[in-house]
């Protein structure tokens, strides 16, 4: 937003699809486009060039709907000729009511026309001008055809009623104008026809060799085509992806001022440059009250220049760190120089869509207590294509891998989706709130796990997580950090984070997280009084209650039979995943791991009482033909959906997992070939299998 857009005058607000907001406010348009429509009250049709634009607020329609009613059918019943041969008192009044309202809609033009000159920097004023300039030449036009001469020949019963009913119309345009400003509009659509703005280290024209060579430099160097990013404009479109029906939604005016904070690290410039330009450009300037930049102490060469970028902005003010502390403790520097109402946390390296403030604003604005997030659109991290992400929500299971769900939003595409564990990155929050509820754990160290944290102590204290479907923010996923941890192995910070949110919220069901986190129990996680007296004085429900009420689906050992290791007998090994984690994934054997080696995760399984058998977010699936023979049936992962069927395994009495649907045996191949299928129960050994806990004995009839 280096240049704003100037402001249209009277002869150029004919351009009305260009202007940046296509709000028609109830503060300023006072009940103008349903109540005194110029267009519905002519007496003759309207020339296409004197079309009104019709006005969008309901309230305002509800208001007049018996005046407007009335006129409508005087007008839709009455000649013009009529009106000067009036030989009736019914014909008079009603006469005299056309001629008031085309009277009352000239005062009111020159009202809103004086009114929106005066303050030209209102920029949802803009089309608003458009709309009086077109009513005020309708009304003129017809007041100097039809209402003179009315007022001529039935001056005394015209001006008795018509000083009545403009003296209430009066009244009720002045106290709507002057005291009304929680009025609605559309979602703000961004600067329109803003020329392209490249970073520093745009060139022209690159050779291929070359080009081939720096992508791959700043693939290593940043894990994107930062390259790319350099050559593409920091202020680029991008297509609206949000869902339908959300660029029709309405939001009150008076929503809360927001402080948009982005920590970064060494962050590739252009990268973040377009995220602060996409917040700038798509963000009403009267919510936008900052944008603030922190600078984990960064040490790139490449950011020498940002200073000089910032100060082309506007709203924007970089602070920098004094030492390398990591995401959390920089997001709390930055929130401490944060004024706005609401607190908007983004990360480095975003794109804002269209309308994507408001939605998280109005929430706010709704319940205090309510952190919205946008869904996250993808970015591609080698071609930076724009691409657009399903509705879906945060869940996790034992080993806190956080996971994306998709969610059925049936057939209202707009509402907002109440979400289990928000990502983390992209989320909005009250400011005075963020502050009541605990910030962040100040003791866990860079990232990770203090989405989970915050996720919890939100859920349990009082609060609620919701992602908005009509706020779209895209976001570059890359497979790796490109920085350093300071000094302590990515894994065992996560570790580490991760124990200190279990041992603080997860109550009785922490062995479950240790089961599958085994290496988590010899991490030294500090102190954590503090964080345990909090949620004592907040009064927070327990880790049941979240459970029940936001993740039912997950496996508790309330919920189980068995755990643990599945161990064959025979060949003395394992039922494995092997890491893998998709749909129609093929499950393995492999050498079973003490608990504390890499890879044992791979291994726990969960046998639910709805006699599932589960590894994290995945069932043990049996639905797809084996290629190598058609009589057996491949075993496979694929979502848990809780309805049986493939899905359905009982372990007998003579240790055999039998598929319910097919009455087919669980079976192992040789240890050369870790191979699993389903094959006729015969008893063997390669079909006989040990669980490494025992909850419960389920005898039955197979």
């Amino acid at each position: 937003m280096l240049n704003p857009e100037p402001e249209p005058t009277d002869d150029d607000t004919a351009q009305l699809p260009d202007t940046p907001s296509r709000s028609l406010s109830l503060e300023d348009a006072v009940i103008v486009p349903d109540v005194v429509d110029c267009d519905e009250i002519t007496l003759d049709p309207v020339s296409a060039g004197d079309d009104v634009t019709e006005g969008d607020d309901e309230v305002t329609k509800e208001t007049t709907a018996d005046v407007t009613s009335h006129v409508a059918s005087v007008l839709e019943h009455k000649e013009l000729e009529e009106a000067k041969k009036a030989v009736s008192d019914i014909g008079v009044i009603c006469r005299a009511l056309r001629v008031v309202l085309v009277i009352q809609c000239r005062a009111l033009g020159h009202y809103i026309r004086s009114k929106a000159v005066k303050h030209t920097n209102n920029e949802h004023l803009r089309p608003l001008r458009v709309w009086v300039k077109q009513c005020y030449g309708i009304a003129t036009k017809h007041y100097e055809t039809y209402g003179r001469p009315l007022m001529k020949a039935n001056g005394k019963a015209l001006w008795g009623a018509g000083m009545v009913l403009a003296a209430w119309l009066t009244f009720v345009f002045l106290y709507l104008a002057l005291f009304s400003s929680d009025y609605l509009e559309l979602s703000y659509t961004g600067i329109p026809n803003q020329p392209a703005i490249y970073g520093p280290f745009y060139k022209r024209h690159v050779a291929h060799r070359e080009k081939l060579k720096l992508k791959e430099l700043s693939l290593k160097k940043h894990r994107f085509n930062s390259f790319l990013s350099d050559q593409t404009a920091v202020n680029r479109r991008i297509a609206d992806t949000r869902s339908p029906g959300c660029d029709t939604l309405l939001y009150p005016h008076n929503l809360p001022t927001a402080s948009v904070i982005i920590v970064f690290h060494n962050e590739a410039l252009t990268v973040l440059l377009r995220t602060v330009h996409s917040v700038i450009n798509r963000t009403p300037p009267r919510l936008l009250r900052e944008v603030i930049l922190v600078d984990d102490y960064s040490d790139s060469s490449e950011l020498k220049t940002l200073d000089e970028e910032i100060a082309k902005l506007v709203k924007t003010r970089h602070v920098r760190m004094p030492k390398r502390s990591g995401l959390i403790k920089a997001r709390l520097y930055g929130a401490a120089r944060a004024t706005g109402d609401v607190m908007v946390f983004l990360d480095s390296h975003c794109e804002c869509n269209v309308g994507w403030m408001e939605p998280l604003l109005a929430e706010i604005k709704r319940d205090r207590r309510t952190v919205p997030s946008p869904i996250i659109d993808v970015i591609h991290y080698d071609n930076f294509e724009y691409m657009q992400a399903m509705p879906q929500v945060g869940a996790f299971d034992w080993s806190f891998t956080f996971y994306w769900q998709l969610k059925d939003q049936g057939p209202n595409l707009t509402s907002p989706i109440v979400a289990p564990v928000m990502a983390g990155g992209l989320f909005a929050i009250d400011r005075a709130y963020f502050e009541e509820v605990g910030t962040y754990d100040t003791e866990m160290n860079i990232w990770g796990g203090e989405n989970m944290e915050m996720s919890f102590r939100i859920w349990m204290c009082g609060g609620r997580l919701l992602s908005l479907p009509c706020s779209r923010v895209g976001h570059i996923f890359r497979d790796s950090a490109p920085y350093s941890f300071g000094g302590e192995s990515q894994l065992m910070t996560l570790y580490r984070n991760y124990a200190r949110a279990v041992e603080v919220w997860l109550d009785r069901h922490k062995a479950l997280f240790y089961r599958f986190v085994p290496l988590a129990r010899d991490v030294n996680i500090g102190d954590i009084s503090s964080r345990v007296k909090l949620r004592e004085r907040l009064k927070c429900h327990s880790f049941d209650w979240y459970l029940e009420n936001l993740l039912p689906m997950l496996p508790t050992e309330a919920r189980l039979l068995a755990s643990g290791q599945i161990k064959n007998t025979k060949i003395n090994q394992c039922i494995d995943t092997l890491g893998r984690r998709k749909a129609n994934d093929t499950v393995s054997h492999y050498r079973c791991l003490p608990t504390r080696e890499q890879g044992y995760t791979s291994q726990v399984w969960m046998y639910s009482k709805k006699y599932e058998i589960i590894s994290l977010e995945n069932c043990l699936d049996a639905s797809v033909a084996d290629p190598d023979s058609k009589a057996l049936k491949r075993v496979a992962l694929y979502p848990c959906h809780g309805l049986g069927g493939n899905q359905k395994w009982y372990y007998t009495p003579t240790q055999q997992i039998v598929h319910a649907e097919s009455q087919l045996c669980l079976t192992v191949g040789e240890p050369g070939k870790s191979k699993l299928f389903l094959s006729k129960c015969d008893g063997s050994g390669h079909q006989i299998f040990t669980f490494t806990n025992i909850y419960d004995h389920d005898d039955f009839e197979i």
